[in-house]
Parts: structure tokens; sequence; C-alpha cells
């Protein structure tokens, strides 16, 4: 129970702290308001989450394929699900400050939405698959593969593509690591990016065990019946 009174009290002081605090955005710098930048605390941190449960689900979808456990293939949806989930909340928290500082929800020239909304439709197509066939161990063997090459396709496009493209980005492309690779937040900033970036870590892994509980609960009673 007092881990949970800590994240909701590290949550809360993140809230707080990103609108009280120096916004992230040099306004020499800034493209629109400097003050729209400020959802880059919770921006950020969604996108990390998501990519997180996808390669969660990446490994436990090696596990599946080794060993052909069940609990592995439901572990492995379950974090599917919810990263689906996050990277619904980051491109909404991201088509917000598209619409603050470039003026526009969408801009299909923008290679971090466009990497995005491929994640959405890759992970969609997965969901897909898993509802179009029926026989259980079947499914689990294919979503597992899938899940595998979607696992590195996520931390590629999220990742990589964007910095060996950075052309095609409107982002600020070193808000948090510069090119220099030194770190290029500010001492204000940088604490309370780290701490969003804890909550939503302890946010998501809070709701990945109760999802699994839940989960291994209606399949006990799937069995039973």
């Amino acid at each position: 129970m007092i881990w949970k009174i800590l994240l909701f009290l590290l949550m809360s002081a993140v809230i707080v702290m990103a609108w009280v605090m120096p916004s992230p955005m040099n306004p020499r710098y800034s493209l629109g308001d400097p003050e729209a930048y400020r959802i880059f605390y919770f921006h950020v941190p969604q996108s990390w989450v998501a990519v997180l449960a996808f390669i969660i689900s990446m490994v436990y979808s090696i596990k599946y394929l080794r060993n052909r456990s069940m609990e592995a293939d439901m572990k492995a949806v379950t974090a599917c699900r919810l990263g689906l989930l996050f990277a619904v909340l980051a491109t909404i928290s991201g088509s917000i400050f598209a619409r603050m500082t470039w003026g526009e929800f969408w801009n299909w020239s923008e290679i971090r939405i466009v990497s995005v909304f491929i994640l959405l439709i890759i992970y969609g197509a997965y969901f897909a698959l898993r509802s179009a066939i029926p026989e259980r161990a079947t499914k689990a063997a294919l979503s597992a593969v899938l899940a595998i090459l979607f696992g590195i396709s996520a931390v590629f496009l999220v990742f990589i593509l964007p910095r060996v493209y950075p052309v095609f980005s409107q982002h600020p492309t070193d808000s948090i690591i510069d090119r220099g690779g030194q770190i290029a937040m500010s001492t204000e900033v940088g604490i309370v990016f780290l701490g969003a970036l804890l909550a939503f870590t302890f946010i998501f892994l809070w709701l990945y065990n109760i999802s699994v509980r839940v989960a291994k609960l209606r399949s006990e009673s799937a069995e039973e019946v």
C-alpha cells in the first residue's frame, strides 16, 4: 500500500512541477508559445512506456516460442494492449503539441508522427490477427512471431529512424541529449522529466500487474466452465 501512496505523491509532484518550473524550451528556439512545450513532461514518458510495453511483449513472445507456455502468451498480449493504449495517448498528446506549435494536429511530413502511426497500424493488425484465428495454439504462435518483429520495429521507428533522418522532423532534436551526446536539459527540467519518466513507468507496471492477474482469473474461470 505504501508504494501506491508514494506513486500518487510522485505523480502529483510531477503535475505541479510541470507547471511551476520554467518551460523546458528556451524561448529563443521555440516554435510558438514556449509554454506549449510543458507537454514534453507527459508526451515523452508516454512514448517511452509504449515502447517498453512492446519490448516486454517481445520478450514473453520469445519465451512462448521456446516453451509453448500459454501464460507467456497471455503476458505478451497483455503488454501489447497496454503498449497500444500508451501509444494512443502519446499520439493524442503529440497532436495537441503539434496544434499549439505548428498550427496543425497532423503533418504527414513529420517522421515521428508517421512512425507512431505505423506502430498503431501494425499493432492493430496484431490484434486483428488474434481475433481472426480461433485455435489457441496457432493464434499464440503467430502472435508471438509478429510481436517479436513488431517489437524490433517499435524500437527502430521511435528511437532510431527519427535520428537517422532528422531533416524530416520538426521535433526538438536535442531536448534530452544533444548532438554531442551530452545531457541537454537543465537541472530543473531534468528533475521533472526524470520524475515523470519514473511515475509513468511505475503506473504502467502497476497496470500491467493488475491486467495479468485479471487475465489469469479469466483463464481459470474459463477452464472451470
